[in-house]
């Protein structure tokens, strides 16, 4: 009999294990993949940029998948929006139908300065004037290369690729984020960052933003239902031993 509770004390901590897991995956994790084509397949709806000033492209600018691999164009510079706040700049990323899940793709111009991967703010609208802030990067951790998000406010990227990785113009494509919001937004606002600010650059420069990515809350589903998978397959052989006991 003690042999059977062990089994199931076993298992229930193996499914309570994969439970946690699921729970701590919506903390930021971090990969250090250089291969641009791994962020851009199967994406081919990006979001078109305006209200910008200054890059590589004029406004409005389009990106795609093979330009980010060859070129990584830069947009930076923003102006005001109606509905935001006027200390800041702001770059509009509009796309034809609301989105919840985005994958940001920064261009990195001071590769080894802190705040470069995490320059941005972002705010969602679905009218163009009414706003809801989204996220804002306050502080960035580490000494070097790659550096990690410290403090910030709203929802933070549930993954970030902290390396550089696709064309390079006058900056190069890196620091790939994903984001999965409450709600959807047709129209998405960058800013520079709170942490931008801090250190003197408060420029969002970004190379693209693209729609349709899986949000990691999926994949933590997946692991509760194989953690429920797992305890339902140990059942039956507790039973019979609990029979034959």
């Amino acid at each position: 009999m003690l042999k059977h509770m062990r089994r199931i004390g076993l298992s229930l901590a193996g499914g309570s294990a994969l439970l946690l897991s699921a729970a701590a995956a919506h903390a930021t994790i971090y990969t250090q993949d250089t291969n641009i084509a791994h962020f851009t397949a199967g994406i081919s709806n990006y979001a078109t940029f305006s209200n910008f000033g200054a890059g590589d492209v004029g406004s409005p600018f389009t990106p795609s998948s093979a330009e980010l691999a060859a070129n990584g164009f830069r947009v930076y510079s923003g102006g005001s929006l109606p509905g935001l706040s006027a200390s800041n700049n702001w770059i509009l990323a509009s796309f034809a139908t609301p989105q919840a899940a985005i994958r940001v793709f920064p261009n990195i111009d001071h590769f080894g300065s802190q705040y470069d991967g995490f320059q941005y703010t972002i705010e969602g609208s679905n009218n163009g004037t009414s706003w809801t802030p989204l996220f804002d990067a306050l502080s960035v951790v580490g000494a070097s290369e790659p550096f990690t998000l410290g403090a910030f406010t709203g929802t933070a990227p549930s993954s970030v690729n902290n390396v550089i990785t696709g064309g390079c113009t006058a900056g190069c494509v890196g620091y790939e984020a994903n984001f999965g919001f409450g709600a959807a937004y047709k129209f998405y606002a960058f800013g520079a960052s709170t942490v931008a600010f801090a250190q003197g650059n408060a420029d969002q420069e970004l190379s693209a933003v693209a729609a349709g990515v899986p949000e990691l809350g999926t994949w933590a589903m997946m692991l509760i239902g194989f953690g429920l998978v797992g305890l339902r397959m140990r059942r039956p052989e507790a039973e019979r031993f609990s029979a034959t006991a």
